[in-house]
């Protein structure tokens, strides 16, 4: 394939997310952090250059109305200089020159992965998947083609999410990382004040320090 510019510039907390080697990947982050930008970039990069065939990536959020109205926009965005594209809007499926296709599912009937393979796959806001939507469904998708699998979310209590978070910080197989937002200065001081007031402590901790602990 000829080589690709795709218009997406990542933000300097997601450049060692991007960079990783790790099959594996944890990203617990704030709320506007830029988590789903970054993911869907990954998954694009991911189905341009893993070299086999007939590559597939998917992008997997709580339910298929919710991927399609946080990430199909950026999807067709980021891919619109590919050169041959496809776009199917009903099935909310890109399909690329190089055979590749990348698309978008719910976890609320993760039962319609069954049969399906995919060589790179991101679960975004995992806290809120069926029970066992990874373990029994998308974690097998990934087995034979080795693929890769990528969570990114912001806490809600101690669930499935915390579990995967708790045990990816000292596994070297994995890229974990936390990013809170009194250390990313991605939001202004004043707009975290202000949130605060609105919030109050427990959520505001939960939303944008990213703890697990927050009692809600």
């Amino acid at each position: 394939m000829p080589d690709i510019t795709i218009p997406y510039k990542p933000r300097n907390v997601m450049l060692p997310f991007h960079n990783r080697t790790t099959r594996f990947a944890c990203l617990v982050a704030h709320r506007r952090c830029g988590k789903t930008v970054a993911a869907i970039n990954d998954l694009i990069r991911d189905a341009l250059t893993i070299d086999r065939p007939n590559v597939r990536v998917a992008y997997i959020s709580p339910t298929y109305r919710q991927s399609k109205a946080v990430a199909w926009d950026y999807c067709k965005e980021f891919t619109a200089n590919i050169p041959g594209i496809k776009v199917n809007e009903s099935e909310l499926r890109i399909d690329f020159p190089n055979g590749a296709r990348i698309r978008l599912f719910g976890a609320e009937t993760a039962d319609s992965m069954r049969g399906l393979y995919f060589d790179s796959v991101v679960m975004d806001e995992p806290a809120d998947f069926p029970a066992n939507a990874w373990s029994t469904v998308i974690r097998p998708a990934i087995a034979d083609r080795q693929g890769r699998a990528t969570f990114i979310g912001t806490p809600k209590g101690k669930n499935e999410f915390w579990d995967i978070f708790d045990a990816s910080k000292d596994d070297p197989t994995w890229y974990s990382a936390v990013h809170k937002a009194s250390e990313t200065g991605l939001l202004p001081d004043e707009e975290l004040k202000a949130s605060f007031k609105v919030m109050g402590e427990d959520r505001y901790e939960q939303e944008f320090e990213c703890s697990f602990e927050a009692a809600i």
